[in-house]
Protein backbone atom coordinates (compact mmCIF):
# COMPACT_ATOMS: atom_id res chain seq x y z
CA UNK A 1 0.00 0.00 0.00
CA UNK A 2 1.35 3.37 -0.99
CA UNK A 3 2.00 5.91 1.71
CA UNK A 4 0.80 9.52 1.43
CA UNK A 5 4.36 10.66 0.88
CA UNK A 6 4.74 8.43 -2.15
CA UNK A 7 1.42 9.06 -3.84
CA UNK A 8 1.00 11.15 -6.95
CA UNK A 9 -2.21 11.83 -8.84
CA UNK A 10 -2.86 10.15 -12.13
CA UNK A 11 -1.16 11.64 -15.18
CA UNK A 12 -2.89 14.77 -16.38
CA UNK A 13 -5.22 14.11 -19.32
CA UNK A 14 -6.81 16.70 -21.57
CA UNK A 15 -9.93 16.31 -19.46
CA UNK A 16 -13.63 16.55 -20.11
CA UNK A 17 -14.61 19.89 -21.59
CA UNK A 18 -18.01 19.66 -19.97
CA UNK A 19 -16.39 19.30 -16.56
CA UNK A 20 -14.05 22.19 -17.36
CA UNK A 21 -16.92 24.46 -18.37
CA UNK A 22 -19.16 23.46 -15.46
CA UNK A 23 -16.43 23.91 -12.87
CA UNK A 24 -15.37 27.21 -14.40
CA UNK A 25 -18.98 28.38 -14.28
CA UNK A 26 -19.30 27.25 -10.65
CA UNK A 27 -16.13 29.10 -9.63
CA UNK A 28 -17.34 32.20 -11.48
CA UNK A 29 -20.62 31.98 -9.56
CA UNK A 30 -18.66 31.84 -6.28
CA UNK A 31 -16.80 34.98 -7.36
CA UNK A 32 -20.08 36.73 -8.22
CA UNK A 33 -21.63 35.80 -4.87
CA UNK A 34 -18.50 36.97 -3.09
CA UNK A 35 -18.84 40.42 -4.68
CA UNK A 36 -22.64 40.41 -4.17
CA UNK A 37 -23.19 44.03 -5.10
CA UNK A 38 -24.19 46.08 -8.12
CA UNK A 39 -21.28 48.45 -7.73
CA UNK A 40 -19.33 50.45 -8.25
CA UNK A 41 -16.60 48.63 -6.39
CA UNK A 42 -13.93 50.64 -4.57
CA UNK A 43 -11.49 51.12 -7.47
CA UNK A 44 -13.86 51.05 -10.45
CA UNK A 45 -14.53 54.81 -10.62
CA UNK A 46 -10.77 55.37 -10.33
CA UNK A 47 -9.84 53.04 -13.20
CA UNK A 48 -12.81 53.26 -15.55
CA UNK A 49 -13.16 57.06 -15.45
CA UNK A 50 -9.46 57.24 -16.30
CA UNK A 51 -9.98 54.78 -19.16
CA UNK A 52 -12.96 56.74 -20.50
CA UNK A 53 -11.01 59.99 -20.39
CA UNK A 54 -8.12 58.32 -22.25
CA UNK A 55 -10.38 57.52 -25.19
CA UNK A 56 -12.33 60.78 -24.98
CA UNK A 57 -10.10 63.56 -23.62
CA UNK A 58 -12.97 66.06 -23.90
CA UNK A 59 -14.91 64.10 -21.30
CA UNK A 60 -14.31 65.87 -17.97
CA UNK A 61 -11.33 67.65 -19.48
CA UNK A 62 -11.07 69.96 -16.47
CA UNK A 63 -10.60 67.13 -13.99
CA UNK A 64 -7.15 67.21 -12.39
CA UNK A 65 -6.79 63.47 -11.77
CA UNK A 66 -8.05 62.39 -15.18
CA UNK A 67 -5.70 64.82 -16.93
CA UNK A 68 -2.63 63.48 -15.09
CA UNK A 69 -0.48 60.81 -16.86
CA UNK A 70 -1.49 57.22 -16.14
CA UNK A 71 0.34 53.90 -15.90
CA UNK A 72 -2.13 51.20 -17.00
CA UNK A 73 -2.34 51.75 -20.72
CA UNK A 74 -2.90 48.09 -21.61
CA UNK A 75 -6.05 48.24 -19.50
CA UNK A 76 -7.07 51.46 -21.27
CA UNK A 77 -6.36 49.99 -24.71
CA UNK A 78 -8.42 46.85 -24.07
CA UNK A 79 -11.39 47.19 -21.74
CA UNK A 80 -11.18 50.98 -21.76
CA UNK A 81 -12.17 51.11 -25.42
CA UNK A 82 -15.64 49.87 -24.46
CA UNK A 83 -16.31 53.20 -22.75
CA UNK A 84 -16.83 54.61 -26.24
CA UNK A 85 -19.80 52.26 -26.68
CA UNK A 86 -21.35 51.72 -23.26
CA UNK A 87 -22.02 53.61 -20.01
CA UNK A 88 -19.52 53.11 -17.22
CA UNK A 89 -21.66 50.69 -15.13
CA UNK A 90 -22.14 48.47 -18.20
CA UNK A 91 -18.40 48.49 -18.94
CA UNK A 92 -17.77 47.59 -15.30
CA UNK A 93 -20.03 44.56 -15.56
CA UNK A 94 -18.50 43.47 -18.85
CA UNK A 95 -15.04 43.77 -17.31
CA UNK A 96 -16.07 41.93 -14.15
CA UNK A 97 -17.52 39.00 -16.08
CA UNK A 98 -14.51 38.73 -18.37
CA UNK A 99 -12.01 38.91 -15.52
CA UNK A 100 -13.98 36.50 -13.30
CA UNK A 101 -14.33 33.98 -16.13
CA UNK A 102 -10.64 34.30 -16.99
CA UNK A 103 -9.60 33.87 -13.36
CA UNK A 104 -11.99 30.93 -12.88
CA UNK A 105 -10.80 29.21 -16.06
CA UNK A 106 -7.14 29.74 -15.15
CA UNK A 107 -7.78 28.43 -11.62
CA UNK A 108 -9.54 25.34 -12.91
CA UNK A 109 -6.70 24.68 -15.35
CA UNK A 110 -4.10 25.09 -12.61
CA UNK A 111 -6.07 23.05 -10.07
CA UNK A 112 -6.68 20.16 -12.47
CA UNK A 113 -3.04 20.20 -13.53
CA UNK A 114 -2.05 19.89 -9.89
CA UNK A 115 -4.88 17.73 -8.56
CA UNK A 116 -6.79 16.00 -11.41
CA UNK A 117 -9.95 15.37 -9.42
CA UNK A 118 -13.37 16.56 -10.47
CA UNK A 119 -14.88 19.29 -8.29
CA UNK A 120 -11.57 19.81 -6.50
CA UNK A 121 -11.04 23.12 -8.28
CA UNK A 122 -14.31 24.46 -6.87
CA UNK A 123 -13.32 23.59 -3.32
CA UNK A 124 -9.79 24.94 -3.63
CA UNK A 125 -11.06 28.16 -5.21
CA UNK A 126 -13.42 28.70 -2.28
CA UNK A 127 -10.64 28.00 0.23
CA UNK A 128 -8.30 30.38 -1.63
CA UNK A 129 -10.91 33.14 -1.76
CA UNK A 130 -11.88 32.84 1.91
CA UNK A 131 -8.25 32.70 3.06
CA UNK A 132 -7.32 35.76 1.02
CA UNK A 133 -10.28 37.69 2.37
CA UNK A 134 -9.60 37.00 6.05
CA UNK A 135 -5.85 36.42 5.99
CA UNK A 136 -4.34 39.19 3.89
CA UNK A 137 -1.65 41.47 5.26
CA UNK A 138 -1.48 44.42 2.87
CA UNK A 139 -4.98 44.55 1.45
CA UNK A 140 -4.40 42.72 -1.83
CA UNK A 141 -7.45 41.18 -3.49
CA UNK A 142 -8.34 39.52 -6.79
CA UNK A 143 -12.11 39.22 -6.93
CA UNK A 144 -14.12 42.42 -6.89
CA UNK A 145 -14.31 45.35 -9.22
CA UNK A 146 -12.50 45.50 -12.52
CA UNK A 147 -9.05 47.06 -12.86
CA UNK A 148 -5.66 46.24 -14.33
CA UNK A 149 -4.65 43.55 -11.86
CA UNK A 150 -7.88 41.57 -12.30
CA UNK A 151 -6.67 40.82 -15.83
CA UNK A 152 -3.07 40.25 -14.73
CA UNK A 153 -3.65 37.48 -12.20
CA UNK A 154 -5.24 34.99 -14.65
CA UNK A 155 -1.94 35.15 -16.57
CA UNK A 156 -0.10 34.38 -13.31
CA UNK A 157 -2.23 31.30 -12.65
CA UNK A 158 -1.78 30.19 -16.25
CA UNK A 159 2.00 30.58 -15.90
CA UNK A 160 2.01 28.38 -12.79
CA UNK A 161 0.04 25.69 -14.61
CA UNK A 162 2.40 25.80 -17.58
CA UNK A 163 5.42 25.59 -15.30
CA UNK A 164 3.89 22.54 -13.61
CA UNK A 165 3.68 20.95 -17.06
CA UNK A 166 7.35 21.84 -17.59
CA UNK A 167 6.44 24.36 -20.30
CA UNK A 168 8.63 27.13 -19.00
CA UNK A 169 8.86 29.27 -22.13
CA UNK A 170 5.08 29.78 -22.42
CA UNK A 171 5.01 30.37 -18.67
CA UNK A 172 7.42 33.30 -18.94
CA UNK A 173 5.46 34.70 -21.89
CA UNK A 174 2.26 34.46 -19.83
CA UNK A 175 3.91 36.49 -17.07
CA UNK A 176 4.79 39.04 -19.71
CA UNK A 177 1.06 39.37 -20.33
CA UNK A 178 0.49 39.83 -16.61
CA UNK A 179 3.15 42.56 -16.53
CA UNK A 180 1.55 44.33 -19.48
CA UNK A 181 -1.68 44.72 -17.51
CA UNK A 182 0.00 45.39 -14.15
CA UNK A 183 3.77 45.66 -14.01
CA UNK A 184 4.09 44.92 -10.30
CA UNK A 185 1.81 41.88 -10.32
CA UNK A 186 3.64 40.43 -13.28
CA UNK A 187 7.09 41.56 -12.22
CA UNK A 188 6.94 40.12 -8.71
CA UNK A 189 5.45 36.91 -10.12
CA UNK A 190 8.45 36.59 -12.42
CA UNK A 191 10.75 36.88 -9.39
CA UNK A 192 8.77 34.33 -7.37
CA UNK A 193 8.56 31.85 -10.24
CA UNK A 194 12.26 32.24 -10.90
CA UNK A 195 12.88 31.34 -7.26
CA UNK A 196 10.66 28.29 -7.80
CA UNK A 197 12.71 27.39 -10.88
CA UNK A 198 15.96 27.71 -8.92
CA UNK A 199 14.63 25.52 -6.12
CA UNK A 200 12.73 22.96 -8.17
CA UNK A 201 12.48 23.59 -11.90
CA UNK A 202 16.15 23.73 -12.86
CA UNK A 203 16.43 20.01 -12.14
CA UNK A 204 14.40 19.33 -15.29
CA UNK A 205 14.86 22.53 -17.34
CA UNK A 206 18.18 24.41 -17.59
CA UNK A 207 18.31 28.16 -17.98
CA UNK A 208 19.49 28.38 -21.58
CA UNK A 209 16.38 26.84 -23.23
CA UNK A 210 14.20 29.30 -21.27
CA UNK A 211 15.86 32.41 -22.69
CA UNK A 212 13.40 32.53 -25.58
CA UNK A 213 10.44 32.67 -23.22
CA UNK A 214 12.15 35.13 -20.90
CA UNK A 215 12.94 37.45 -23.78
CA UNK A 216 9.44 37.16 -25.23
CA UNK A 217 7.83 37.81 -21.88
CA UNK A 218 10.21 40.70 -21.29
CA UNK A 219 9.23 42.34 -24.58
CA UNK A 220 5.53 42.02 -23.79
CA UNK A 221 6.09 43.41 -20.31
CA UNK A 222 7.38 46.66 -21.82
CA UNK A 223 3.73 47.60 -22.37
CA UNK A 224 3.47 47.95 -18.61
CA UNK A 225 7.05 48.82 -17.73
CA UNK A 226 7.63 51.83 -20.00
CA UNK A 227 4.60 53.84 -18.77
CA UNK A 228 5.64 53.09 -15.19
CA UNK A 229 9.17 54.36 -15.80
CA UNK A 230 7.87 57.54 -17.39
CA UNK A 231 6.02 58.47 -14.18
CA UNK A 232 9.23 59.87 -12.67
CA UNK A 233 11.27 60.57 -15.81
CA UNK A 234 12.99 63.95 -16.05
CA UNK A 235 12.14 65.17 -12.56
CA UNK A 236 14.74 66.46 -10.08
CA UNK A 237 15.69 64.02 -7.34
CA UNK A 238 14.24 66.18 -4.59
CA UNK A 239 10.83 66.27 -6.29
CA UNK A 240 10.89 62.51 -6.79
CA UNK A 241 11.82 61.96 -3.15
CA UNK A 242 9.00 64.19 -1.91
CA UNK A 243 6.51 62.49 -4.21
CA UNK A 244 7.62 59.02 -3.13
CA UNK A 245 7.32 59.89 0.57
CA UNK A 246 3.89 61.36 0.00
CA UNK A 247 2.75 58.25 -1.86
CA UNK A 248 4.22 55.73 0.58
CA UNK A 249 3.95 57.25 4.05
CA UNK A 250 0.90 59.48 3.63
CA UNK A 251 -1.40 58.02 1.01
CA UNK A 252 -0.79 54.24 0.99
CA UNK A 253 1.06 53.12 4.13
CA UNK A 254 -1.59 50.42 4.73
CA UNK A 255 -0.40 48.73 1.52
CA UNK A 256 3.30 49.56 1.56
CA UNK A 257 4.72 50.03 5.08
CA UNK A 258 4.60 47.00 7.33
CA UNK A 259 5.04 48.88 10.60
CA UNK A 260 1.99 50.97 9.69
CA UNK A 261 -0.20 47.96 8.94
CA UNK A 262 -2.94 46.94 11.34
CA UNK A 263 -1.76 44.48 14.00
CA UNK A 264 -4.80 42.28 13.41
CA UNK A 265 -3.90 42.00 9.75
CA UNK A 266 -0.36 41.02 10.71
CA UNK A 267 -1.70 38.34 13.05
CA UNK A 268 -4.12 36.96 10.46
CA UNK A 269 -1.42 36.77 7.80
CA UNK A 270 0.99 35.11 10.21
CA UNK A 271 -1.69 32.53 11.04
CA UNK A 272 -2.35 31.77 7.36
CA UNK A 273 1.39 31.52 6.70
CA UNK A 274 1.83 29.13 9.62
CA UNK A 275 -1.06 27.02 8.32
CA UNK A 276 0.48 26.90 4.87
CA UNK A 277 3.87 25.94 6.34
CA UNK A 278 2.33 23.03 8.25
CA UNK A 279 0.46 21.67 5.25
CA UNK A 280 3.41 22.31 2.92
CA UNK A 281 5.66 20.31 5.22
CA UNK A 282 3.17 17.46 5.38
CA UNK A 283 3.05 17.29 1.58
CA UNK A 284 6.69 18.12 0.94
CA UNK A 285 7.37 14.90 -1.00
CA UNK A 286 4.64 15.52 -3.53
CA UNK A 287 6.51 16.82 -6.56
CA UNK A 288 3.74 18.95 -8.13
CA UNK A 289 3.20 20.75 -4.83
CA UNK A 290 6.91 21.39 -4.50
CA UNK A 291 6.83 23.90 -7.34
CA UNK A 292 3.75 25.66 -5.98
CA UNK A 293 5.23 25.87 -2.51
CA UNK A 294 8.53 27.12 -3.95
CA UNK A 295 6.54 29.92 -5.64
CA UNK A 296 5.02 30.74 -2.24
CA UNK A 297 8.52 30.81 -0.74
CA UNK A 298 9.54 33.24 -3.48
CA UNK A 299 6.64 35.54 -2.62
CA UNK A 300 7.55 35.40 1.07
CA UNK A 301 11.18 36.23 0.31
CA UNK A 302 9.95 39.33 -1.51
CA UNK A 303 7.84 40.25 1.52
CA UNK A 304 10.80 39.69 3.85
CA UNK A 305 12.80 42.13 1.72
CA UNK A 306 10.01 44.66 2.27
CA UNK A 307 10.19 44.14 6.03
CA UNK A 308 13.97 44.53 6.00
CA UNK A 309 13.77 47.75 3.99
CA UNK A 310 11.14 49.09 6.38
CA UNK A 311 13.12 48.28 9.52
CA UNK A 312 16.59 49.21 8.27
CA UNK A 313 15.84 52.47 6.48
CA UNK A 314 12.97 53.73 8.65
CA UNK A 315 14.16 52.67 12.11
CA UNK A 316 17.90 52.09 12.03
CA UNK A 317 19.03 54.70 9.49
CA UNK A 318 16.10 57.12 9.56
CA UNK A 319 16.43 57.56 5.80
CA UNK A 320 12.76 57.92 4.90
CA UNK A 321 13.52 59.26 1.45
CA UNK A 322 15.35 56.11 0.37
CA UNK A 323 12.83 53.96 2.24
CA UNK A 324 9.97 55.52 0.28
CA UNK A 325 11.84 55.09 -3.01
CA UNK A 326 12.10 51.36 -2.34
CA UNK A 327 8.85 50.64 -0.49
CA UNK A 328 6.66 52.05 -3.29
CA UNK A 329 7.03 48.76 -5.17
CA UNK A 330 4.41 46.86 -3.12
CA UNK A 331 6.65 44.19 -1.61
CA UNK A 332 3.74 42.52 0.20
CA UNK A 333 1.30 42.32 -2.70
CA UNK A 334 2.13 38.88 -4.08
CA UNK A 335 2.39 37.06 -0.75
CA UNK A 336 -1.19 38.10 0.07
CA UNK A 337 -2.24 35.99 -2.92
CA UNK A 338 0.42 33.29 -3.06
CA UNK A 339 0.31 32.08 0.55
CA UNK A 340 -3.47 31.43 0.46
CA UNK A 341 -2.94 29.78 -2.94
CA UNK A 342 -0.34 27.42 -1.51
CA UNK A 343 -2.54 26.67 1.50
CA UNK A 344 -5.59 25.97 -0.68
CA UNK A 345 -3.73 23.46 -2.84
CA UNK A 346 -1.96 21.78 0.06
CA UNK A 347 -5.30 21.33 1.83
CA UNK A 348 -6.91 20.23 -1.44
CA UNK A 349 -4.23 17.61 -1.95
CA UNK A 350 -4.77 16.18 1.51
CA UNK A 351 -8.53 16.08 1.01
CA UNK A 352 -8.96 15.01 -2.60
CA UNK A 353 -6.01 12.80 -3.47
CA UNK A 354 -7.12 9.38 -2.32
CA UNK A 355 -4.12 8.01 -0.47
CA UNK A 356 -5.55 6.61 2.74
CA UNK A 357 -6.40 3.04 3.47
CA UNK A 358 -10.06 2.10 3.83
CA UNK A 359 -9.87 2.40 7.59
CA UNK A 360 -8.95 6.08 7.23
CA UNK A 361 -11.58 6.97 4.61
CA UNK A 362 -14.05 8.14 7.25
CA UNK A 363 -11.46 10.47 8.75
CA UNK A 364 -10.69 11.90 5.33
CA UNK A 365 -14.35 12.46 4.57
CA UNK A 366 -14.91 14.11 7.93
CA UNK A 367 -11.93 16.39 7.34
CA UNK A 368 -13.29 17.32 3.92
CA UNK A 369 -16.70 18.13 5.39
CA UNK A 370 -15.20 20.29 8.16
CA UNK A 371 -12.96 22.27 5.80
CA UNK A 372 -15.72 22.87 3.27
CA UNK A 373 -18.20 23.81 6.00
CA UNK A 374 -15.75 26.30 7.52
CA UNK A 375 -15.07 27.78 4.07
CA UNK A 376 -18.77 28.03 3.30
CA UNK A 377 -19.48 29.77 6.61
CA UNK A 378 -16.59 32.20 6.10
CA UNK A 379 -17.72 33.14 2.60
CA UNK A 380 -21.35 33.24 3.76
CA UNK A 381 -20.51 35.84 6.38
CA UNK A 382 -18.79 37.95 3.73
CA UNK A 383 -21.70 37.61 1.29
CA UNK A 384 -24.28 38.45 3.95
CA UNK A 385 -22.39 41.59 4.96
CA UNK A 386 -22.28 42.71 1.35
CA UNK A 387 -25.97 42.09 0.77
CA UNK A 388 -26.85 43.95 3.98
CA UNK A 389 -24.83 47.03 3.03
CA UNK A 390 -27.06 50.02 2.20
CA UNK A 391 -24.73 51.29 -0.52
CA UNK A 392 -22.07 50.08 -2.99
CA UNK A 393 -18.52 49.56 -1.68
CA UNK A 394 -17.12 52.65 -3.41
CA UNK A 395 -19.56 54.85 -1.50
CA UNK A 396 -19.45 52.84 1.72
CA UNK A 397 -15.66 53.07 1.91
CA UNK A 398 -15.86 56.79 1.20
CA UNK A 399 -18.29 57.42 4.08
CA UNK A 400 -21.09 58.89 1.97
CA UNK A 401 -23.53 60.09 4.61
CA UNK A 402 -26.80 59.57 2.67
CA UNK A 403 -26.49 57.38 -0.40
CA UNK A 404 -29.92 58.03 -1.91
CA UNK A 405 -29.59 61.79 -1.50
CA UNK A 406 -26.08 61.60 -2.95
CA UNK A 407 -27.43 59.92 -6.08
CA UNK A 408 -30.28 62.43 -6.30
CA UNK A 409 -27.83 65.33 -6.14
CA UNK A 410 -25.59 63.77 -8.80
CA UNK A 411 -28.58 63.25 -11.11
CA UNK A 412 -29.54 66.90 -10.66
CA UNK A 413 -26.00 67.97 -11.53
CA UNK A 414 -26.00 65.91 -14.76
CA UNK A 415 -29.24 67.54 -15.83
CA UNK A 416 -28.78 71.12 -14.66
CA UNK A 417 -25.11 72.05 -15.00
CA UNK A 418 -22.85 72.47 -18.06
CA UNK A 419 -20.92 69.38 -19.16
CA UNK A 420 -17.62 71.24 -18.73
CA UNK A 421 -18.42 72.47 -15.21
CA UNK A 422 -15.95 71.71 -12.42
CA UNK A 423 -16.84 71.14 -8.77
CA UNK A 424 -15.16 71.36 -5.40
CA UNK A 425 -16.43 68.21 -3.70
CA UNK A 426 -16.13 66.47 -0.30
CA UNK A 427 -12.61 65.13 -0.06
CA UNK A 428 -13.37 61.58 1.06
CA UNK A 429 -15.99 60.61 -1.49
CA UNK A 430 -14.90 58.69 -4.58
CA UNK A 431 -17.91 58.41 -6.92
CA UNK A 432 -18.72 61.98 -7.95
CA UNK A 433 -17.24 61.60 -11.43
CA UNK A 434 -18.97 58.23 -11.81
CA UNK A 435 -22.43 59.48 -10.84
CA UNK A 436 -22.45 63.17 -11.71
CA UNK A 437 -20.24 62.97 -14.83
CA UNK A 438 -18.54 66.25 -13.93
CA UNK A 439 -14.95 67.32 -13.20
CA UNK A 440 -13.74 67.87 -9.66
CA UNK A 441 -10.78 69.59 -8.06
CA UNK A 442 -9.33 66.81 -5.91
CA UNK A 443 -10.29 63.75 -3.84
CA UNK A 444 -8.36 61.61 -1.40
CA UNK A 445 -9.00 58.45 -3.43
CA UNK A 446 -7.94 59.72 -6.85
CA UNK A 447 -4.23 60.19 -6.29
CA UNK A 448 -2.10 60.47 -9.45
CA UNK A 449 0.89 58.17 -9.85
CA UNK A 450 3.03 60.56 -11.89
CA UNK A 451 5.39 62.38 -9.52
CA UNK A 452 4.77 66.02 -10.47
CA UNK A 453 0.98 65.48 -10.52
CA UNK A 454 1.26 63.80 -7.12
CA UNK A 455 2.79 66.97 -5.73
CA UNK A 456 -0.01 68.97 -7.33
CA UNK A 457 -2.49 66.63 -5.64
CA UNK A 458 -0.82 67.36 -2.31
CA UNK A 459 -1.17 71.10 -2.80
CA UNK A 460 -4.81 70.88 -3.85
CA UNK A 461 -5.65 68.58 -1.01
CA UNK A 462 -3.97 70.83 1.55
CA UNK A 463 -5.55 74.05 0.24
CA UNK A 464 -9.08 72.63 0.02
CA UNK A 465 -9.09 70.67 3.28
CA UNK A 466 -12.11 71.67 5.39
CA UNK A 467 -13.14 74.15 2.72
CA UNK A 468 -16.55 74.50 4.42
CA UNK A 469 -14.82 76.63 7.07
CA UNK A 470 -13.33 79.07 4.56
CA UNK A 471 -14.73 82.52 3.93
CA UNK A 472 -16.48 83.44 0.69
CA UNK A 473 -13.42 85.33 -0.53
CA UNK A 474 -11.14 82.38 0.20
CA UNK A 475 -13.42 80.08 -1.80
CA UNK A 476 -13.42 82.59 -4.68
CA UNK A 477 -9.61 82.57 -4.61
CA UNK A 478 -9.59 78.79 -4.82
CA UNK A 479 -12.10 78.98 -7.65
CA UNK A 480 -9.79 81.29 -9.63
CA UNK A 481 -6.79 79.05 -8.99
CA UNK A 482 -8.44 75.71 -9.75
CA UNK A 483 -11.17 76.66 -12.20
CA UNK A 484 -14.27 75.34 -10.44
CA UNK A 485 -17.65 77.05 -10.53
CA UNK A 486 -19.60 75.00 -8.01
CA UNK A 487 -19.08 73.78 -4.44
CA UNK A 488 -20.73 70.73 -2.87
CA UNK A 489 -21.17 70.70 0.91
CA UNK A 490 -22.17 67.72 3.03
CA UNK A 491 -23.90 69.33 6.01
CA UNK A 492 -24.08 65.99 7.87
CA UNK A 493 -20.33 65.84 8.15
CA UNK A 494 -20.02 69.62 8.62
CA UNK A 495 -22.93 70.58 10.91
CA UNK A 496 -21.21 73.88 11.78
CA UNK A 497 -21.31 75.05 8.14
CA UNK A 498 -22.48 78.70 8.07
CA UNK A 499 -22.87 79.25 4.31
CA UNK A 500 -21.38 81.80 1.88
CA UNK A 501 -22.57 84.94 0.17
CA UNK A 502 -22.98 83.30 -3.25
CA UNK A 503 -26.21 81.54 -4.22
CA UNK A 504 -27.24 78.05 -3.26
CA UNK A 505 -28.62 76.26 -6.32
CA UNK A 506 -29.40 72.89 -4.75
CA UNK A 507 -31.66 71.71 -3.22
CA UNK A 508 -34.36 73.87 -4.73
CA UNK A 509 -36.78 73.18 -1.90
CA UNK A 510 -35.86 75.15 1.18
CA UNK A 511 -37.47 72.45 3.33
CA UNK A 512 -35.53 69.59 1.74
CA UNK A 513 -33.94 67.10 4.09
CA UNK A 514 -31.00 66.50 1.75
CA UNK A 515 -27.67 66.86 3.55
CA UNK A 516 -26.05 67.99 0.29
CA UNK A 517 -26.01 71.61 -0.79
CA UNK A 518 -24.53 73.08 -3.97
CA UNK A 519 -23.33 76.69 -4.28
CA UNK A 520 -22.47 78.48 -7.51
CA UNK A 521 -19.37 80.58 -7.02
CA UNK A 522 -19.81 84.20 -8.12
Amino acid sequence: MATPAETSPAPVQPGDWRSFLLETAAITLIFALYVATLGPEVNEPHYLCKAKHYWNPDWLKNDFFLSAPGAHYTFYWTLGSLTLLFPLPVVAWIGRLISWLALAAAWRYLSFTLIPRRLCSIATAAIWLATMHYGHLAGEWLVGGVEGKTFAYPFVLLALALALRNRWNPAWVSLGGASAFHILVGGWSVVALFVAWVLIGRKSTPLYPMLTGLMGGGLISLLGLVPALLLTAGLPDEMQTEAHQLYVFYRLPHHLVVHRMDSLRQLCFATVTAGWAIFAWSTRRQRPLQLINAFVIGSLLIAVCGVVIDQVFCYWLGNFGLAAKLLRFYWFRLSDVAVPLGLAFSVGWRLFVVTEEDRRTLVRRASLAIVLAATTIALGIRIQSRLASPMPPADDMASVSDYNQWLAMCRWIRTNTPANAAFLTPLNQGTFKWNAQRSEVVTHKDVPQEASSLLGWKERRWRTMRYERLSSEQVRLLSRDYGFGYVVVDTHSRPDFAGWDFPRVYPLDENSDSPYEIFRVQ
